[in-house]
């Protein structure tokens, strides 16, 4: 049976990816997972994986060409398998996305047309007993419910329709501003279903913005609710002078907890990279009870170490030389060292405030005697799960930090990623999701409230 090879969605918001070279030509026999073709999105270049053993029958998107998510590049063909141009033809044209929501109950009803529900002589809403009775479960208003029964009638299905609508729009991505009391506003992306458990808040880097998470947050989306934060300073988030506001890791700590309970997410399972990580870190030793559990990410704060090419970078003026040698920086694979990528980092780099921000924040966590944000003395007293993942070949923060860290926090996992560099979320996206995904999995069940009493 043939297999359509189409584009993947690498990222939430990702629409289409370009095709920029095949690593296979037509005729050539695959093997399942052995990468056929690379792709380059705005935040990533990665291969794509044949998700067939077989022979690659016809490549359908040249190199150059820009495809959108689950459109067709290639299509496979079994070994021995035949397929004429007219079959070609036939499979592409009925080839795309299967759209459906996980945990989908019912399909429409065959033949019938959907109208607005009728109502009886004293105003109510036509439904049948089974229909106003799922939806008083599951909080659906029944004045919202198109009905597909007999007569304008609302059906069980009708009712269940309506409820993974509501579920869908409300997992669907979206950015969301957070005001703060002080006025500073704290921009997020905010994805997966509402009553998750755990939430799941992602923490950047110095530098970055929510966007280092592209390739790591449509893998949990379809379980958690997701958010990612710009920290003040960066990315959407507000960047006032430094004389007016509190860059140091208290400050963005303190941020960070009231984006969390003005979402009413606690408690979360915080998952910081870099300077992330420190933030994450200082939640969970002030606040734990806003905190599930920690996957501290290269974290800054586990020792005094801290390269001074860092420092050399973000102590520079900005320029788009000086935001490619810091991304050069973060990764061992350079192909990832997009135009693109440097480009958009220059312009948030170059943003009112910015360059301002990023100098008030890098003084208050660094210096060149070391990090002034070691938080390793305090690190035995983390009571909350704690999942640290390193990248091998890390020339930011070094390997060692990982160990002693996973040491010093009771019953901390260690992961460390062979073969890259300072963004595993990036540079390894998928043995990144892995390793976190059984964490996730792993964590204890909450303990039950205590259960009140009486005196008598």
């Amino acid at each position: 049976m043939p297999t359509v090879v189409t584009m993947p969605k690498w990222g939430l918001t990702m629409t289409a990816g370009t095709v920029t070279n095949w690593l296979a030509d037509e005729g050539d026999t695959v093997a399942a997972g052995a990468p056929i073709l690379t792709v380059e999105t705005e935040k990533a270049v990665d291969d794509v994986e044949a998700p067939a053993a077989g022979v690659l029958r016809k490549i359908v998107a040249a190199a150059g060409s820009e495809v959108p998510v689950m459109g067709a590049v290639a299509v496979i063909t079994a070994a021995g398998e035949t397929l004429s141009d007219d079959e070609l033809a036939a499979l592409l044209a009925t080839a795309g996305p299967v759209v459906a929501a996980p945990g989908s109950i019912v399909a429409a009803p065959a033949k019938r047309d959907a109208r607005p529900a009728t109502r009886d002589s004293t105003g109510r809403v036509n439904a049948s007993p089974a229909a106003r009775k799922l939806a008083a479960q599951l909080n659906v208003d029944l004045e919202t419910v198109t009905a597909t029964g007999p007569a304008g009638r609302i059906t069980s299905n009708d009712v269940e329709r309506a409820a993974i609508a509501v579920a869908q729009t409300a997992a669907a991505p979206r950015t969301r501003v957070v005001a703060l009391a002080d006025g500073r506003r704290v921009a997020t992306l905010i994805a997966g279903p509402t009553n998750s458990n755990p939430p799941l808040v992602f923490l950047h880097g110095l530098g970055g913005s929510l966007t280092t998470w592209t390739n790591l947050l449509p893998a949990f989306a379809d379980r958690y609710r997701v958010i990612a934060v710009d920290l003040p300073g960066h990315g959407g988030s507000d960047k006032p002078e430094p004389a007016t506001t509190d860059y140091s890791l208290s400050g963005l700590a303190a941020a960070v907890c009231a984006v969390i309970e003005n979402q009413a997410l606690a408690p979360a399972v915080l998952i910081g990279h870099s300077l992330g990580g420190a933030v994450a870190l200082q939640i969970a030793l002030d606040r734990p009870k806003l905190v599930r559990g920690l996957v501290l990410i290269d974290s800054a704060g586990l020792g005094p170490e801290i390269s001074p090419e860092l420092l050399d970078r973000f102590e520079a003026e900005p320029s788009r030389e000086e935001t490619k040698r810091l991304l050069e920086l973060f990764f061992v694979d350079q192909r990832l060292v997009l135009d693109r990528g440097v480009d958009e980092m220059h312009q948030a780099r170059t943003s009112d405030g910015a360059d301002a921000a990023m100098k008030a924040i890098t003084a208050a966590a660094f210096s060149r005697d070391g990090q002034r944000i070691n938080l390793e003395s305090r690190l035995a007293e983390i009571n909350r799960p704690a999942h640290i993942i390193w990248g091998e070949h890390d020339r930011v923060t070094p390997l060692h930090h990982a160990g002693n860290a996973a040491t010093a926090i009771p019953g901390a996992w260690l992961d460390v990623i062979e073969g890259i560099g300072h963004v595993p979320q990036v540079e390894a996206a998928a043995a990144t999701i892995a390793v976190i995904d059984e964490f996730l999995r792993a964590l204890p069940p909450l303990p039950a409230p205590p259960v009140a009493t009486t005196g008598r």
